[in-house]
């Protein structure tokens, strides 16, 4: 199984000034093909804590982490110095980060001078692959270590994800293979998600790689409303669908039993 993680970085993430939406997104397009993140770790803007942060998630050994924030020109943008110290590794000019920079001004018609600030944006651990940035100036990073492959992104959401989709979400899509999401989503009424728990423990008993989650939605005119989503993952189509559907009459028949409802269902099945 692939596995990633999640490494954000930025004081601003822990004081509540930001939210935290990029690991929200990194998520998300994780689990549409088939995966999920392992872990999100959230450090702050230091180097000692960058370069233990990144060591700690890499004694998991994780097939890909995916870091994001601190790759811009102010003091405190000091990923990729973090990195290189977990490493092991000098911070060099790479001349390849430079290029990308000077076609970004060159697309924006502005000139590139080679400011100290913009320099540090091009500086990138020893070893480093220099990654298009078509919504920015600091260009993405990839770099390997010991089987897992490292990325590095901006902060800001749009740079982040334009990298991420065009150069990270690829590599690990082929990592992963062709695989087969299958998904109910029940809304259920007139029963409690305390109802409900002793029956996704049993289920999950016979199907332990599934997702099975309740979500309490509130109590509406003297009513219990919850959401339930079943979800499989597989290379075969039929097994995630057949797998799927054995779970869900499971919780049909113990919802009838106690009198609850299904208000609505939605059933789909993606393969990417």
């Amino acid at each position: 199984m692939v596995t990633a993680s999640c490494f954000c970085v930025g004081k601003e993430l822990l004081i509540g000034k930001t939210v935290n939406s990029n690991a929200y997104w990194v998520g998300a397009r994780l689990f549409g093909i088939g995966m999920m993140l392992d872990r999100i770790l959230v450090v702050t803007d230091s180097l000692e804590d960058i370069s233990a942060g990144l060591n700690q998630l890499l004694a998991a050994k994780p097939d890909f982490i995916v870091v994001i924030g601190g790759l811009g020109p102010t003091p405190d943008d000091m990923t990729l110095k973090g990195v290189a110290l977990a490493l092991g590794r000098k911070v060099r000019v790479d001349p390849a980060a430079l290029t990308l920079m000077k076609q970004r001004y060159a697309s924006l018609g502005r000139t590139f001078e080679m400011t100290p600030a913009r320099k540090k944006m091009a500086m990138l651990p020893e070893g480093s692959t220099a990654l298009v940035n078509a919504a920015g100036t600091a260009p993405g990073v990839r770099i390997e270590r010991a089987g897992t492959v490292i990325f590095c992104l901006p902060g800001v959401p749009k740079e982040m994800k334009s990298i991420y989709k065009t150069s990270v979400h690829k590599e690990i899509r082929r990592k992963v293979g062709k695989l087969f999401t299958s998904k109910v989503v029940m809304h259920l009424t007139d029963v409690y998600e305390s109802t409900i728990a002793p029956w996704t423990s049993e289920a999950l008993k016979e199907h332990p790689l599934a997702y099975i989650k309740s979500h309490p939605k509130g109590v509406h005119e003297g009513k219990s409303h919850v959401e339930l989503d079943i979800v499989i993952v597989s290379p075969k189509k039929e097994q995630a669908q057949s797998e799927r559907d054995a779970i869900a009459a499971f919780f049909i028949d113990k919802i009838k039993g106690v009198s609850g409802a299904i208000d609505k269902q939605t059933v789909s099945t993606v393969g990417r």
